[in-house]
């Protein structure tokens, strides 16, 4: 399956080199988000709700990109399945959101094997599942702050990765 929004290794070399007109780091405005704050933007009555609304605006009128890997797409269809069987949402409501979710314009991040080498790494070293490490070596990768409503994720990463909780943005 092939994602509009995918963003190539050759694209993000160039990212990471910053811009061959001005050789500038266009890195330092962009956020790796997790499935946690998207579900937040698809689903009401989350927890921080405000905050994820914020920062929805926030990047919406700013030159900031959001980034997360590929798979993302896949939990966050799991978190709504799993509303819907807790009756929070419809099945049509469901599959909406994810149908419109392209409009929230997140490049997705499809990893290789070292990379997932990397993950592992990371994963082993913090007691963490691979999807959380996926978005934690993709935060390093890219030298971007990692934006998660995930408290577990959070208190194990801060003081290792660039890290924010949803609670604390402002």
């Amino acid at each position: 399956m092939k994602f509009e929004n995918a963003v190539s290794q050759h694209q993000l070399k160039k990212l990471w080199h910053g811009s061959a007109k001005t050789g500038s780091d266009n890195l330092t405005s962009n956020y790796i988000v997790d499935a946690c704050i998207v579900v937040k933007w698809l689903l009401p009555g989350e927890s921080y709700q405000e905050n994820a609304d914020r920062l929805k605006e926030d990047i919406k009128y700013s030159k900031t990109e959001m980034f997360a890997p590929s798979f993302m797409t896949q939990e966050v269809a799991n978190a709504l399945w799993a509303a819907i069987k807790l009756g929070r949402i419809t099945q049509e409501d469901a599959q909406k959101a994810l149908s419109n979710s392209d409009e929230l314009q997140i490049n997705l991040y499809d990893f290789n094997w070292t990379e997932a080498s990397g993950e592992l790494a990371i994963a082993c070293r913090l007691d963490l599942t691979i999807y959380d490490a996926a978005y934690l070596f993709l935060s390093e990768k890219m030298n971007s702050q990692l934006i998660t409503a995930d408290d577990k994720m959070y208190k194990k990463a801060k003081g290792h990765f660039k890290v924010l909780h949803l609670k604390d943005y402002v």
